[in-house]
């Protein structure tokens, strides 16, 4: 048997829109074991199970597996396969990116090939549309990211310090990446433009120098969270949690605040105190008619994994 276990991710920590991801210790778990017929069986448990279920053909896994073989001439042999999903659907903690990587990687184990990471990297990012979940989901940590003009895909890991965790409140309802991308208008003024391209490189900044009290300023944001607001009740108050006096900034634990990815998950970074940072969050939700559950996540390191059991 061959398993390959993707992790979960989040993206932007605020202002790097497109640029910074994380990889956090939620799984997308595939098993694999030789079968007969021409395609062999697909098994889902876990988070969405039904809904990937219905349409096993159609998914977002089985169609990475075809076009990587149709890309690369290679014919994929029948396999049992068996997927346990560990990550919410449609949450903004990476989804559709663990769902590209793994059937990347079950191509790989039913054909044979071994792509390089650039190779994955070029796909994962065509068939997602951004880089900086799935270069997470594949290398794991704290990734930087971009795309060049002719398609490439250059990212690089930045050390994680280790005591620092991530909190996530996820909202009892889901927020597709098109709609949530569809909120954003196609320009922004210069000064955001600017405030935005400062607070990005104080993040990548403030983790390699290991500077915390950075993080929460670094994680403020003029392109994407005021403009997805609307489609989340409650986040721009939520969002002000991390200003208040008396708010999330009086917790010690507490470094900083954000949309995770597209949404309607909320991410907090935090090295202690991780109870009370997600229940301050939670109570604001709920002021607003909406439940919510929270993980506390440690970041993933190692990033996909494929191995022989």
């Amino acid at each position: 048997m061959i398993r390959i276990k993707v992790p979960a991710s989040t993206s932007n920590l605020g202002p790097g829109f497109d640029a910074l991801g994380l990889a956090l210790s939620l799984y997308l778990t595939v098993e694999i074991e030789p079968a007969e017929g021409p395609l062999g069986s697909f098994v889902f448990e876990g988070e969405g199970a039904d809904e990937l279920r219905s349409a096993a053909h159609e998914n977002l896994i089985f169609e990475t597996m075809r076009m990587a073989a149709a890309r690369e001439e290679a014919e994929l042999k029948p396999g049992r396969i068996r997927v346990r999903n560990d990550i919410p659907l449609a949450r903004g903690l990476g989804s559709s990116g663990a769902a590209i990587i793994a059937g990347l990687s079950i191509f790989e184990v039913l054909t044979g090939t071994t792509l390089t990471p650039d190779a994955i990297l070029a796909y994962a990012t065509e068939i997602e549309g951004h880089s900086d979940n799935v270069s997470a989901a594949l290398l794991g940590g704290f990734v930087v990211s971009c795309v060049t003009d002719a398609g490439r895909v250059l990212a690089e890991r930045v050390d994680w310090p280790a005591d620092i965790r991530a909190v996530v409140v996820i909202p009892d309802f889901m927020l597709r990446t098109h709609n949530a991308r569809a909120a954003i208008p196609e320009s922004i003024p210069h000064p955001d433009a600017v405030f935005n391209l400062q607070r990005s490189s104080l993040m990548v900044a403030a983790v390699a120098a290991g500077r915390r009290d950075l993080i929460r300023e670094a994680m403020r944001d003029r392109l994407h969270q005021p403009f997805r607001a609307p489609l989340v009740p409650g986040l721009k108050e939520v969002l002000e949690l991390a200003e208040e006096a008396g708010g999330l900034s009086s917790l010690k634990g507490f470094l900083g605040l954000a949309l995770s990815g597209s949404g309607p998950t909320v991410l907090a970074l935090a090295t202690g105190d991780f109870e009370a940072v997600a229940q301050a969050i939670i109570d604001q939700f709920e002021r607003f008619q909406i439940s919510c559950r929270s993980q506390v996540l440690s970041i993933e390191p190692k990033g996909r994994v494929i191995e022989q059991v």
